[in-house]
């Protein structure tokens, strides 16, 4: 309880040195401009057009499916007890076969993921140097983004986590 009241105290004398100093601190809306940068709409049209591709492949699987039940459904009363299993498991496979495609497109770290972090790369890399020039340029102590509650820059001087630390790790 003593170390989070006097980590409460650190940040409350951190933030009124920060006052007292003129310092300067700006946030940014990064969803903002992930919506309106012209990077981002030409990235988005890209990863569309895969999509659409992605889709398409999928779309084929299901088309198919829907061909073999159907004409498993018109040829089932005189099929073989073999034949039937073997349309059977035609389906089967091709369910199977649907189902994994979409795992590795839509899938957690599919195809798709790891192309939208492709095309977002550079938008990203490009975003990280404007902050840090702007910062720089504008003397600003800290830049916050308030889509992800973050900070993006900040001067190094002002990090107080290693006396954090050292506060922590005092035996009381």
């Amino acid at each position: 309880m003593k170390k989070i009241i006097l980590i409460i105290m650190l940040l409350l004398g951190f933030t009124f040195g920060l006052l007292a100093q003129n310092v300067k601190l700006a946030y940014i809306d990064s969803n903002r401009i992930m919506t309106e940068c012209n990077d981002t709409k030409e990235a988005q049209e890209l990863f569309q057009q895969d999509r659409a591709n992605w889709d398409k492949q999928i779309d084929d699987l299901t088309a198919e499916i829907q061909r073999l039940e159907t004409e498993y459904e018109t040829r089932k009363l005189t099929l073989s007890e073999t034949g039937k299993k073997e349309a059977e498991a035609r389906i089967t496979e091709k369910l199977k076969e649907r189902q994994t495609q979409l795992e590795n497109i839509y899938g957690e770290d599919g195809l798709a993921a790891r192309r939208n972090a492709e095309l977002l790369a550079p938008i990203m890399e490009k975003l990280r140097a404007i902050i840090d020039r702007v910062a720089i340029d504008e003397n600003y102590a800290m830049i916050f983004d308030i889509a992800a509650g973050s900070v993006l820059w900040a001067k190094p001087n002002m990090d107080i986590t290693q006396q954090l630390i050292v506060e922590m790790n005092k035996v009381e």
